[in-house]
């Protein structure tokens, strides 16, 4: 089975439980936190994908990181998921859990990559712009990439907006070296 479709599936069956029980917001804060932690600790990524540990271990190091920090659905979630042999799976999880809280929240993810810090006159217009133009709350993620030498790039789903001045320099240039044109000097 691939990996998004698995862990959509268990990412919808601990959502759909979480709603249930009217703790959507304390599970998405709670795998927020597992996925932070995951990012930011190799060793334990290590200890949870060795195919040659033993299950039983595995628990008890997720039991010890997670059980005081987390809702208890959430801790019987990961122990679960575990003890069925798809603890490789978790990140993916959290993903996916990620995303169907932000489809059931309205949310739309925009990241705006700028050449240079953008200010909050400009970050108030575009996420009044986007939700004008998509009805939905816009999560506006920053990136600085000076290359661009100006303007911005806005991604958003599998869209991109490129008003960047390199974008339009590339454009003069491609379109200069197709065309033929006569200098008159």
């Amino acid at each position: 089975m691939r990996i998004k479709l698995l862990s959509r599936r268990y990412a919808q069956a601990v959502f759909d439980l979480a709603d249930e029980y009217k703790i959507v917001e304390q599970v998405y804060q709670d795998l927020v936190l597992v996925r932070k932690v995951f990012d930011e600790n190799r060793q334990l990524r290590a200890i949870i994908n060795n195919p040659v540990l033993d299950t039983s271990k595995k628990v008890r190091v997720l039991q010890k990181i997670f059980q005081p920090h987390v809702h208890q659905l959430t801790l019987k979630f990961l122990l679960l998921i575990t003890r069925k042999g798809r603890e490789s799976y978790i990140m993916p999880i959290c993903d996916a859990f990620d995303e169907i809280y932000k489809d059931f929240k309205n949310i739309l993810s925009v990241r705006l990559t700028t050449a240079v810090e953008a200010d909050a006159k400009f970050r108030k217009e575009v996420i009044e712009k986007m939700t004008l133009a998509t009805k939905m709350n816009i999560e506006l993620q920053e990136k600085v990439e000076e290359k661009m030498v100006g303007g911005f790039v806005l991604h958003f789903n599998d869209y991109q907006y490129d008003a960047s001045i390199l974008n339009e320099l590339n454009k003069l240039r491609s379109v200069f070296s197709h065309e033929h044109y006569i200098k008159k000097f």
